[in-house]
């Protein structure tokens, strides 16, 4: 059988294909490798990360701050100032803060602070190795950054070289300084140079002023759980202040004590019982905090002047003051006193201020910021929540309180709710109603005053500034009206015609005749025509009577012949630097002066003629005790210590029979004077004790009346007569005092009236006094039996038994006097 062949197949024109040939084995190369491939593939990014740090690092060490200056670095200290008795009074600074010693930080404080911020502070040299690989495991487990690794030298660094930041440069640099931080400083420098510096929260700055800020107390007499509340405060001040967030500083307390635990500076039991005891932070009463503030403002601007404000709010200057704290007490209490009664005898004004909508029970008033506790005297502003006819319910912080009839009886109102509606916004007095029998105290409608004071008290012989009130609240108004405010003083002014009076040949038994006068004004014409405050005319009156019944003719008389040139030299070496106008109604008191220098003027009276410039601070020293100012005595002998008797003698007059007599049973010598001012605008009482001096004035800041017949006896002598009462109470004013009589004076009886010398052999018809007179100068003539017949006529009856004085104005000469009054002094003169 025939083989039989396949047919072959057409070839095709491509070539065909050959059979895979086996691999060959060969090496792998490195990036080929399961971990290493993946690292090459990113060798760019570590490349630019390396190149990154070198460059922060060489950066931050071209930038980096010397940390040798840190031998020189002095953070802001607080500017403290105190009282005469050394109490604190306030403090100015940037940043409140008080330092610490490096032996004043006590362990227990320094246990708490590491074993929250930094447990391994004594292991390592400024940088944490292990710390860090802590940080790093726990934000890759927590897939953030819920950890720092910030060494306590590296929050040093961060406080004071201001490296705040989470970029590598700030890093970077953060560890490069707190390195050199180690090297030159101990580890107890660094943990108290963190407790100096480290923001507390409220304002303040370091342990040492947190401790006093929030529990009354230096950081050596902590608790536990105080130390523990401090040392958690710095990781978020603001959420952590106990006076902000208590909850949240209450877990971050407990927080401190177990990481206290932990680090063995404290059991278990201890940690539990610090964990059982409630965050108590002490309460600031804002009455005592603002008590002479209008006082320590004006010390503050005198040590900006002197100083510097650099100074004043980062050297930590140590001033004590003249303030005595209970004068001021009292002087305070007293103006606030008298400014309620005349704005109650004033009338009921509706409330203002009411709150939109239904949150009553809720809302927070501004003025409950500060903590305020209930104490006798306080005024607050409280929410009205419920009225009725009787009574109404308001709401104070978080207290409810029942206002009753009674605490509303001042405004005539006999129904509640015709005062106050709900949602009104009204201020109340938790204090003692006068004339009640009710001794607690109760809540009290009241209505801040419109009208405004000052007051001053002097210790005479020093010039030191024992109590200085500037208004009613300084809260309201900044302007001190007791050193900037300048007012009219009205007849507070004659005693300085008086005393140039004295001082050329005047004695207080001279005459003048109190009549319709006329003076030459602006225009030389005789247009000044003065009147008295009651529009009465008096006829024949000794000086003495002129001041102590405050005759305004008889002053404008003296001072026209006396001469306003003498006057005004009289007043300026008293003291008074303002203007004074050289004309006839400056004896009335038309210029303008200021509280202090008047007030420093009649101190010299009391001062027997030395003028003592007044002062408020005694001396500035560093926080170390180094003396950088003591206070040195302004003084210059004013007037003659005669003439100084002369008039506080005649002053005196004033307390016992004039304008002042409401005072007159007071068992201490007092001298003084009223003054008040065309349309009541201004009442003054200015006057003095054996050793010091009061200044009261009350009015309005713009002009206008204090009301019909608020004279300077009414409105302003009751806040003066409540300071010297309490003076005599409280010992700081001596009873059955008296003032002392120069050699040069002599004291001679006078009868009153005629300021004559009495009759012999007949004391009990006739008035006497004893009066004070220069040698040479008492009166020679005895009083003419007729007097007492005379001085009860009418004013024009009395002209013909008067003999003027040389140059004396008369009532002839005015052109326009009433057709009655001339008529009759034309029939006197012809007979």
């Amino acid at each position: 059988m025939a083989e039989t062949r396949p047919t072959p197949e057409p070839k095709s024109s491509a070539p065909s294909p050959r059979p895979p040939a086996a691999p060959k084995p060969r090496r792998r190369r490195f990036t080929q490798w399961p971990i290493w491939g993946h690292l090459w593939r990113f060798a760019w990014l570590y490349v630019v990360v390396l190149g990154v740090l070198t460059g922060g690092v060489v950066a931050a060490m071209i930038h980096m701050p010397e940390v040798d200056s840190l031998s020189e670095y002095t953070p802001g200290l607080i500017t403290s100032i105190y009282d005469r008795h050394d109490g604190l009074l306030t403090t100015y600074a940037v940043e409140n803060r008080i330092l610490l010693a490096d032996n004043e930080l006590p362990p227990l404080l320094r246990d708490a602070v590491l074993a929250v911020e930094d447990s391994r502070f004594y292991s390592h040299s400024g940088i944490d190795p292990t710390g860090i690989l802590r940080a790093v495991r726990t934000n890759l487990a927590a897939g953030g950054i819920v950890e720092g690794a910030s060494t306590l030298t590296m929050q040093v660094a961060e406080n004071l070289f201001h490296t705040r930041g989470r970029d590598w440069k700030h890093k970077i640099a953060e560890a490069l300084l707190a390195v050199e931080i180690e090297k030159r400083y101990s580890k107890q420098q660094i943990i108290t140079l963190y407790c100096n510096i480290v923001y507390m929260g409220d304002g303040v700055y370091g342990m040492e002023a947190a401790a006093q800020n929030y529990f009354g107390k230096s950081v050596a007499d902590l608790t536990i759980a105080e130390a523990a509340t401090l040392a958690g405060i710095p990781k978020r001040p603001t959420d952590y202040s106990p006076n902000r967030r208590p909850d949240l500083t209450l877990k971050r307390r407990n927080h401190v004590l177990n990481r206290m635990v932990d680090t063995g500076v404290i059991t278990q039991a201890e940690a539990d019982a610090a964990m059982a005891s409630p965050i108590e932070v002490v309460k600031k009463r804002r009455q005592e905090a603002d008590r002479g503030a209008y006082f320590t403002e004006d010390v503050r601007r005198q040590l900006e002047q002197e100083f510097g404000s650099k100074e004043l709010y980062d050297a930590g200057l140590q001033v004590q003051t003249t303030l005595d704290p209970q004068i001021q007490a009292v002087t305070e209490a007293a103006v606030r006193r008298q400014l309620s009664q005349i704005d109650h005898s004033k009338g009921w004004r509706p409330v203002p201020t009411s709150l939109p909508g239904e949150d009553w029970e809720t809302y927070q008033l501004p003025s409950w910021n500060e903590n305020r506790d209930l104490a006798p005297g306080l005024w607050f502003e409280a929410i009205v929540l419920e009225v009725e006819p009787q009574r109404a319910r308001v709401r104070y912080r978080d207290q409810q309180l029942e206002l009753t009839r009674d605490g509303a009886a001042w405004t005539g109102q006999n129904r509640i709710d015709k005062l106050l509606q709900p949602g009104d916004i009204s201020w109340f007095r938790w204090d003692v109603l006068e004339e009640s029998e009710q001794e607690e105290p109760q809540l009290i409608l009241e209505q801040e005053p419109e009208i405004e004071a000052a007051a001053i008290v002097l210790e005479s012989a020093t010039g030191a500034i024992r109590a200085l009130v500037g208004g009613w609240d300084f809260g309201r108004s900044k302007f001190n009206r007791a050193t900037q405010a300048k007012r009219q003083v009205g007849s507070a002014f004659k005693p300085f015609v008086f005393g140039a009076a004295m001082e050329n040949g005047w004695t207080p038994a001279d005459t003048l005749f109190d009549a319709p006068t006329g003076f030459p004004g602006a225009t030389g014409e005789l247009d000044y025509v003065p009147r008295n405050y009651d529009r009465k005319y008096r006829g024949i009156m000794t000086l003495r009577q002129m001041i102590e019944q405050s005759v305004n003719i008889p002053a404008v008389k003296l001072l026209d012949l006396v001469g306003p040139e003498r006057v005004i030299d009289f007043a300026r070496r008293c003291g008074v630097e303002s203007e004074l106008p050289p004309y006839p109604s400056l004896a009335l008191g038309a210029a303008e002066l200021v509280p202090l220098e008047l007030a420093a003027a009649y101190a010299t009276f009391a001062n027997q003629g030395l003028y003592i410039k007044p002062y408020m601070i005694e001396r500035v020293t560093t926080p170390d005790g180094r003396l950088l100012r003591e206070h040195i005595p302004q003084a210059n002998q004013a007037i003659s210590p005669d003439v100084a008797y002369l008039l506080t003698h005649v002053l005196e007059g004033v307390v016992d029979r004039g304008s002042g007599a409401s005072m007159a049973r007071i068992e201490t010598a007092l001298a003084g004077k009223t003054g008040t001012t065309n349309e009541y605008s201004d009442a003054w009482f200015v006057g003095y004790t054996s050793k010091h001096t009061l200044l009261v004035w009350v009015g309005y800041d713009v002009k206008r009346s204090l009301g019909r017949g608020m004279t300077g006896a009414r409105a302003a002598l009751p806040v003066w007569k409540a300071v010297v009462e309490d003076g005599l109470e409280s010992g700081w004013i001596e009873k059955g005092t008296s003032f002392q009589v120069p050699g040069g004076v002599h004291l001679a009886s006078i009868e009153y009236e005629s300021g004559l010398l009495p009759p012999v052999g007949a004391p009990g018809t006739y008035r006497t006094i004893q009066e004070a007179f220069l040698p040479g100068t008492e009166p020679t003539r005895t009083v003419d039996s007729r007097w007492n017949q005379i001085h009860a006529l009418p004013w024009y009856q009395q002209r013909i038994f008067y003999l003027p004085k040389e140059e004396e104005r008369m009532p002839e000469d005015l052109e326009a006097l009433e057709e009655e009054a001339i008529t009759a002094i034309r029939e006197h003169l012809r007979d």
